[in-house]
């Protein structure tokens, strides 16, 4: 019954100030629609990167008189690499045109083969940093008979400070937005407290215990929070659905970010609520 009653009451508080328990609501759902989108940019970043990762070859690049055998054991000699793959001036035309697809016709016009042999060298899985690229290249270039080495550790360098800042811009979301939310329960709750300070010094004096005063008004601040974080869901989703259209299968990990703006609204909610409820009792 006293459950019942609690839940009546918190219903009674949203819905006779509804038009602004909805305003704030809207306000904590773009927020949170900012902290997901936020979230999501940066999983996609940490996906991107791995996937490169996993397909970085070394590409050394061979002078005229190399021997290519006794390199291919030096290198396989360097810590972090896997295995090695020579290929000759006619396979890296070959790659080179099937790379090329409908446009191959253009490499007719050449009268020779410019393109010099190379080894491919595969890394172990989990070695590839840009600090540890960088140190293999160093250390191949030194040996005779290498004419250049190229990793593209520099593309994953700058793809690893893009990450840094994802996630730091997304921390720095994630602070703001409690901060905002908080504060929009807050004072929601506390003009609903302020309208109901007759009701509340009358319930008081019937015998009303503590619990069942404040809890109405603490479901109001967890409801915001819930809401909000429901309706951002359902606003990222409709954006991670359109943005497939352009980019490629996008990363969305529904559940986790349900379970982000779920439990953070419920949270941000109570902690508003209970502020302001502090703050009307002194």
């Amino acid at each position: 019954m006293r459950a019942r009653y609690v839940f009546e009451e918190a219903w009674r508080t949203i819905t006779r100030r509804l038009p602004s328990f909805v305003l704030a609501t809207a306000v904590q759902a773009v927020c949170f629609t900012l902290l997901a989108l936020f979230a999501v940019v940066a999983l996609n970043l940490f996906s991107v990167i791995g996937s490169a990762r996993q397909q970085i070859e070394v590409h050394v690049f061979l002078t005229g008189e190399a021997d290519h055998s006794a390199l291919e054991n030096r290198i396989r000699s360097i810590a972090s690499v896997e295995a090695t793959r020579y290929v000759s001036e006619e396979e890296a035309m070959a790659d080179l045109r099937a790379e090329l697809g409908d446009e191959a016709s253009l490499v007719e016009v050449l009268e020779s083969n410019p393109l010099p042999p190379s080894i491919r060298v595969t890394l172990v899985p989990g070695s590839v940093t840009p600090e540890g690229l960088a140190d293999i290249e160093s250390k191949i270039s030194l040996l005779p008979g290498v004419a250049e080495v190229w990793s593209g550790s520099q593309s994953i360098a700058r793809l690893d400070r893009i990450l840094k800042l994802a996630v730091w811009l997304t921390l720095g979301i994630l602070v703001v937005v409690s901060l905002a939310v908080a504060f929009i329960v807050f004072q929601t709750v506390e003009n609903s407290i302020v309208t109901r300070l007759h009701e509340i010094e009358i319930m008081e004096l019937v015998g009303a215990t503590r619990a069942m005063v404040r809890a109405p008004f603490l479901i109001e601040g967890a409801l915001q929070g819930v809401v909000g974080g429901v309706v951002a869901l359902l606003l990222v989703f409709i954006l991670v659905r359109v943005a497939a259209t352009v980019f490629p299968a996008p990363v969305f990990p529904a559940a986790g970010i349900a379970a982000l703006n779920l439990s953070l609204g419920t949270v941000l909610g109570l902690l508003g609520a209970g502020v302001a409820l502090n703050r009307i009792r002194r």
